[in-house]
Parts: structure tokens; sequence; C-alpha cells
């Protein structure tokens, strides 16, 4: 499936929405049913570790908290919207444009790493919780 077909492409292709640069868009790979499925199903796990929220309510502050939570920019990550819908990207692609991602009052998001022991929850209320 291309960016253009996946379902939630018009939150990045339409002007009444965003537009993202073509190259960004290139680096934004929609996963097959299956392999959302997938994501979804290792999106819940027990923890442990401390949790820590943000309120979703200024892009600027809650893009520099993301980006002190998890450092690692380069970091490949799943974004699940259900169990049929999700994509793949960057940390970096996924911070600057987090609010492309993340619709409030419609939309439970589910970030995980491709690699590694933390989850972040968007909740449609503008909440974010980062759990390790």
């Amino acid at each position: 499936m291309t960016i253009q077909d996946f379902p939630l492409a018009w939150r990045w292709t339409q002007s009444s929405h965003s537009v993202l640069p073509p190259d960004v868009l290139a680096r934004i790979r929609p996963l097959s049913s299956a392999e959302a499925a997938q994501v979804h199903a290792s999106s819940y796990f027990p923890h442990s570790g401390a949790a820590d929220s943000c309120s979703a309510e200024d892009e600027t502050s809650v893009r520099n908290w993301l980006r002190r939570v998890q450092p690692d920019l380069g970091a490949r990550v799943f974004i699940g919207w259900s169990e049929d819908l999700a994509v793949e990207t960057s940390w970096d692609i996924f911070t600057e444009y987090w609010s492309d991602f993340c619709y409030p009052s419609s939309d439970d998001v589910t970030i995980v790493p491709v690699a590694g022991n933390w989850r972040l929850i968007y909740h449609h209320y503008e909440q974010f919780e980062f759990v390790t």
C-alpha cells in the first residue's frame, strides 16, 4: 500500500488539513492490516516503570517534551490508531508533526518503538502518557 492509498493519508496530503513535504511522506510507511494487528497486540504490556504525562495543548511544548522523554530522533516507531490502521516512521517525523498524527476528540493513538521498551499513548482528550 502506498501512502496515498492509506485511509488516513488525507491528514498529510490535503490542504484542508496539512500537506507534508514529499520527502517526509516518503518516510511514512503504511502497514498492512496484519502488521497493524501485530502492532496493536504488542502495544499492551505490563509496565513497572514510571509514567510521565503531558497536556497536548501547545505544539512546541509537546514537541520539546516528546524529545526530552525519548531523545533518540532516529528511532523507528509504529503509530497505531486501531487494529487495522498503523504506519511506521521515525521518531523525528512523529515529534515534528505529532499534531498531524494525533487529532483531539477523535483519536486514541499508540506509539511504540520498533525496538525498545517504552510506549507513548495519545488520548483523545489531549493528553500524552509516556510509559517505560
